[in-house]
C-alpha cells in the first residue's frame, strides 16, 4: 500500500469519524421521556404511543415509562437515572403523577411570601415540579395528605442543597381535570390535537399581547416598551399589520369581547395575558375611568364588594373581610350598603362579565392561541382540579401549551425572558428550563415548537469557546442573551466584566436586560458599574429593577445616582415608587442629592418640588425606625420579632445587617429568634458585604447543635453563594 492510499484511507476514516461524532451530539439522541401511570396509559395507549412517534420524528429519542408512581421521590429517581443513562433532556407527567408541595423556598419564588402554616400546608406551599427538573435542590420530607381527591407531598427545602434554580431538564405536565373516562377522553382528543399540530410547519408570526388593570400599576410608561422587546424576539410578526397586536384594559370598554375575538383567530401562535388571576378566572379586563361622580362611587364601591368576596374565598368572614378593608382605608357602613341586594348583585355579576374570562367559558371560545402565556396569578395552579392554563389546552381550539404559574407571581417582573428563542426553532421546554423560579410551569406538551429559518445553535452544547462564538455571531438577540446565559452557568472566566461589555455594546433592550440579570450573580466591581449605567436606560424596565436594587447594595454612591433618576422619572408610576424604596435605604444621602439636582433643574417652583420629593423618601423611610427599635429592644418577643422580620424578605434594609448579624450569632438569645435573623439574612443577595456574612456563618455552623438553626445557616450560606461569585 502505498503512501497516496494510506493517507486516503486516513482521510476517509477521519471524515467518516467526525460524521460519526457529529450525529452523536444531534438532536436525534436526545431522549425525552413520557412519564405516565399504568391505568392512563392503558386507556390511551394508541394516541400516547402516537404521540411519542410525532416526538420522535421531530429528532427527540421518545419514550413512554408507564408505572403506578406512589411517590415524589420514585420520579425524581428515574428521571435522575434517565437523564444520565439515556441522555434525556426533557420529560413530560401525563395523568396521575405525584404533586410536590414545597416549604421554605420562598426566595427562589417571584413573589409567594405567605406566612408558612404547618397546620394549613395545601395553602402555604407551593406546587412545583422543580421537585423534578432541578436535580441540585434537596428536601426534606413532612407528610402526605389527601385533599381534592389527590395525594399531595409536602417537603421543607433543605439548606444543605442548592439554593438557587439551575434545572437539569424541562419538563411539562398534562393533568386531565375530569375524573375516570371523561378524564381519559380529555387526554386522547388533546394528544391527537398536539399529534395534527406537529404535521404543520408553522412560523411564530401571529402573537397578541394583553394587558388587564393593574399590571405596571396601569403605568403606560412600563407599558410601552413590549412593543419594542417583542419586536426583537417576534421579528417576522412585526412584518405585516395582523402580526402584532397590543390591547391596554382601558382601550374599549369591553376588553374581554376583544380578547375573545383574538383567541379564536385561526392564526393565532402565540398569546400573552399580563392580568391579575385566580386559578379559575382571567382578570382582563378593569374598570373603564367614571365621567361623573356618582359613576366614580359605584364603581368604587363596586371594587369594595370584590375584595370582599376575594377575601372570603380566602377563609375570612363577611364581617372579618369589612373590618379589615374599613379599618385600612377609613370607610364607613355607606361603603358596605346592599351587599345582600339582588339588584345590587347582578349590578355586580354584569360588571364581572365585562371584566373576567371564567373557566367555565374556556371551552366555549375554544383558544387558538398554540401557546399562551398567562403572567398572572394561580391561573396555572394545577394542584387544583381544574385551572385556567389546563382549560386552554383540554378545549376544542389549536391551544396546545400554556405557560402558567401554580401561586401568585410577581407584577414587577419581565415575563418574555428568552420568549424569543421559540420563534428560532427551539422548543418551549427549553425556554421553560431558563424560568428559574419555583412557580413556573408548562402545563402540556414542552416538545412544542415553531418552524423557523434560523439556523440555530445547538443548545446542549457545553462548550466556553462555543457559546463566546455565538455571542459576537450574527444571531437574533434572543439567541444571543441564550449564550450569556450558557456562558454564566459553563463557570465563563471574567464574566462579571464580560457582562458589562456586552451591555455596554448592545442596541438590544433584551441582551441589555440578560446582562442586567445575570450580573447580581457576581460580586466585582463591574456590577456595581452596570446599575449606575442601567438607571439611565432607554429600557424603563431596566431602569426600574436598576433603581430598586442598586439600594439593596448599601453603597453609597448611588446616592446621587438615584436623586437623578428621579429628576427623570418621578413621573412615571413604576419608577417613582422604585426609587422612592431605594432612596429610603440612603435617608439623607438622597436628600442632600435631590437638594443639588433641584438647584440646577427646571422646577418651576424649585422649594416646593424638592419638599414633594423629600416627603416621599421621608414617607418610605418610616418603617425604617419601627424596625430598629424591634430590633434593639431586649423586651421583643419571638412572636413580635417574627412578625415584622418577614417585612425584610421584601425589603433588606442594609442598614439591618450588622445588628441581625448579632442576633444570629447570640447563643444566648431565643433559638426561633436566631432561625429568623438567618433566614433574614439570606435575603441581602445584593448587599455589598454578603461575603462577610458567609465567613461568619460558615464560622458559626459547625459550633451550633440545634437542627433547625445549623439548616438554615447553611441555607443562607448557599444562597448568598449563589449570589458572590
Amino acid at each position: 500500500m502505498n503512501c497516496i492510499y494510506k493517507k486516503l484511507i486516513l482521510t476517509v476514516s477521519l471524515m467518516l469519524a467526525s460524521a460519526i461524532a457529529v450525529l452523536a451530539q444531534g438532536p436525534s439522541d436526545h431522549g425525552f421521556a413520557i412519564v405516565i401511570d399504568t391505568e392512563t396509559y392503558a386507556a390511551c395507549k394508541s394516541d400516547v404511543d402516537a404521540y411519542r412517534d410525532a416526538v420522535s420524528a421531530e429528532g427527540l429519542a421518545a419514550w413512554v415509562e408507564a408505572r403506578r408512581w406512589v411517590s415524589p421521590e420514585e420520579v425524581a429517581g428515574y428521571l435522575r437515572v434517565a437523564n444520565k443513562d439515556r441522555d434525556m433532556v426533557g420529560a413530560v407527567l401525563v395523568g396521575d403523577i405525584p404533586i410536590a408541595m414545597v416549604s421554605r423556598a420562598q426566595h427562589m419564588t417571584s413573589a409567594f411570601k405567605m406566612q408558612q402554616d404547618p397546620g394549613d400546608l395545601f395553602n402555604t406551599s407551593v406546587p412545583t415540579d422543580r421537585f423534578y427538573d432541578d436535580f441540585d435542590l434537596k428536601f426534606d420530607f413532612v407528610s402526605a395528605q389527601d385533599t381534592l381527591g389527590y395525594r399531595y407531598f409536602y417537603y421543607n427545602l433543605s439548606g444543605f442543597g442548592a439554593q438557587d434554580i439551575e434545572c437539569d431538564i424541562y419538563t411539562g405536565r398534562i393533568k386531565p381535570t375530569l375524573d375516570g373516562e371523561q378524564g381519559y377522553e380529555q387526554l386522547r382528543k388533546y394528544f391527537r390535537k398536539v399529534v395534527a399540530q406537529k404535521q404543520v410547519k408553522n412560523k411564530a408570526d401571529r402573537i397578541v399581547s394583553f394587558t388587564g388593570s393593574g399590571s405596571f400599576s396601569n403605568s403606560l410608561v412600563a407599558w410601552k416598551d413590549e412593543t419594542v422587546t417583542l419586536e426583537e424576539q417576534f421579528p417576522e410578526a412585526f412584518a405585516s399589520s395582523d402580526g402584532a397586536r397590543f390591547y391596554f384594559f382601558s382601550m374599549y370598554p369591553e376588553i374581554k369581547q376583544i380578547a375573545i375575538k383574538e383567541l379564536k383567530r385561526e392564526d393565532l401562535d402565540l398569546a400573552l395575558f399580563h392580568e391579575h388571576g385566580v386559578p379559575d378566572t382571567q382578570y382582563v379586563g378593569g374598570q373603564v375611568p367614571a365621567t361623573t361622580l356618582d359613576g366614580f362611587f359605584e364603581t368604587a364601591k363596586h371594587e369594595v364588594r370584590s375584595m370582599i368576596a376575594t377575601k372570603q374565598r380566602y377563609g375570612k368572614t363577611r364581617e372579618e373581610a369589612i373590618a379589615e378593608i374599613s379599618d385600612r382605608y377609613g370607610l364607613d357602613s355607606l361603603w358596605f350598603q346592599g351587599l345582600d341586594d339582588p339588584k345590587v348583585k347582578e349590578q355586580d355579576s354584569l360588571y364581572a362579565d365585562r371584566e373576567l374570562i371564567r373557566i367555565s367559558e374556556v371551552a366555549g371560545i375554544a383558544p387558538n392561541s398554540r401557546i399562551t402565556m398567562f403572567d398572572a396569578c394561580y391561573n396555572g395552579d394545577f394542584r387544583e382540579k381544574d385551572c385556567i392554563a389546563s382549560s386552554y389546552i383540554f378545549s376544542d381550539g389549536k391551544a396546545v401549551v400554556s405557560l402558567g404559574n401554580s401561586v401568585n407571581v410577581l407584577q414587577d417582573k419581565s415575563s418574555s425572558d428568552l420568549l424569543g428563542l421559540i420563534a428560532c426553532g427551539y422548543n418551549v421546554g427549553q425556554v421553560g428550563q431558563m424560568t428559574n423560579i419555583l412557580e413556573s410551569h408548562i402545563i402540556g406538551d414542552p416538545t412544542m415548537r415553531f418552524a423557523s429559518d434560523v439556523k440555530a445553535p445547538d443548545f446542549y452544547i457545553d462548550d466556553v469557546a462555543y457559546w463566546k462564538d455565538v455571542l459576537s455571531g450574527s444571531y437574533p438577540a434572543d439567541i444571543r442573551s441564550l449564550a450569556l446565559y450558557k456562558l454564566h452557568r459553563l463557570g465563563c472566566p471574567d464574566m462579571d466584566s464580560l457582562l458589562l461589555d456586552t451591555y455596554r455594546g448592545s442596541k438590544e433592550y433584551t441582551v441589555r436586560l440578560q446582562c442586567l440579570l445575570l450580573a447580581a450573580h457576581y460580586s466585582g466591581a463591574s456590577y456595581i458599574e452596570l446599575l449606575k449605567d442601567a438607571m439611565d436606560d432607554p429600557y424603563e424596565f431596566i431602569r426600574r429593577k436598576a433603581v430598586y436594587w442598586c439600594g439593596e447594595t448599601g453603597d453609597e454612591s448611588f446616592a446621587p445616582y438615584i436623586a437623578k433618576a428621579y429628576m427623570r422619572d418621578y413621573m412615571s408610576l413604576r419608577m417613582d415608587f422604585n426609587i422612592s424604596t431605594a432612596a429610603a435605604y440612603y435617608g439623607q444621602s438622597v436628600k442632600d442629592a435631590l437638594s443639588r439636582e433641584v438647584a440646577d433643574s427646571f422646577a418651576f417652583d424649585k422649594e416646593e418640588f424638592l419638599a414633594e420629593a423629600c416627603k416621599k423618601v421621608d414617607q418610605a423611610c418610616s418603617i425604617k425606625g419601627f424596625m430598629a427599635e424591634m430590633l434593639n429592644d431586649p423586651k421583643t418577643t419571638p412572636r413580635r420579632f417574627s412578625s415584622y422580620i418577614n417585612s425584610i424578605r421584601n425589603s433588606p434594609d442594609p442598614a439591618f445587617a450588622p445588628r441581625l448579624m448579632e442576633i444570629a450569632s447570640d447563643g444566648g438569645k431565643d433559638v426561633q429568634m436566631r432561625i429568623d435573623a438567618v433566614e433574614a439574612l439570606g435575603w441581602y443577595v445584593r448587599y455589598n458585604k454578603r461575603a462577610e456574612i458567609i465567613t461568619a456563618f460558615e464560622d458559626l455552623l459547625p459550633r451550633e447543635t440545634d437542627p433547625g438553626l445549623c439548616d438554615e445557616l447553611a441555607k443562607t450560606i448557599n444562597r448568598l453563594k449563589a449570589y458572590t461569585r
